[in-house]
């Protein structure tokens, strides 16, 4: 059974499927078209990646896609753990530049679902995390964007000062630069 628990950010939902032990150990699914649909997601996943930052304070992020090819996102840690953040990128939202933060790991199991619309970043909490990114909607360098992680007008709050950020993550602009139509 999947439980889903919205966040202040109601389209997010962090999910959680539930255990079943026995005498050989514990199961639990991690994934069901099923479940997702009984708990309101009816996303088409077409894709899943998986991100192996090597060293806790390594930064993914903020990404998205601009439309036509904006991206819904899945996202839990299969090793380790890391905050997983959501960031309202729609500007008639009601929530516009407001973001929500779930600690993901592979001990707690929880899984974060981010519609379209939102941005999103990773922070790896332990070395050798790996993270898993189930999308709806494929990879498109002409759509893909980012923002600045530390843009003061979305005021994040990231535990680390320093982090480790790749060169597209550096050079990103602020969200009031970019071109970003979500």
């Amino acid at each position: 059974m999947l439980k889903a628990t919205p966040t202040d950010l109601p389209e997010v939902l962090i999910l959680e499927y539930e255990k079943y032990f026995e005498i050989r150990g514990e199961s639990y699914s991690n994934f069901s078209i099923r479940e997702l649909n009984e708990v309101g997601i009816k996303t088409d996943f077409v894709e899943e990646n998986v991100y192996c930052p090597k060293k806790a304070g390594s930064l993914y992020g903020i990404h998205f896609q601009n439309n036509p090819m904006a991206q819904a996102k899945l996202l839990y840690c299969t090793k380790g753990s890391g905050l997983d953040f959501a960031i309202d990128l729609r500007r008639g939202s009601k929530t516009y530049r407001r973001w929500v933060c779930v600690e993901l790991s592979a001990d707690n199991r929880k899984q974060i679902y981010i519609p379209k619309g939102f941005g999103h970043a990773f922070l790896s909490l332990e070395d050798n995390t790996n993270v898993v990114m189930r999308i709806d909607n494929y990879f498109h360098q002409k759509y893909r964007r980012g923002i600045a992680w530390n843009d003061p007008d979305l005021n994040i709050t990231f535990p680390i000062k320093k982090p480790i950020l790749a060169q597209h993550d550096i050079e990103a602009p602020l969200l009031r630069d970019s071109d970003c139509n979500l």
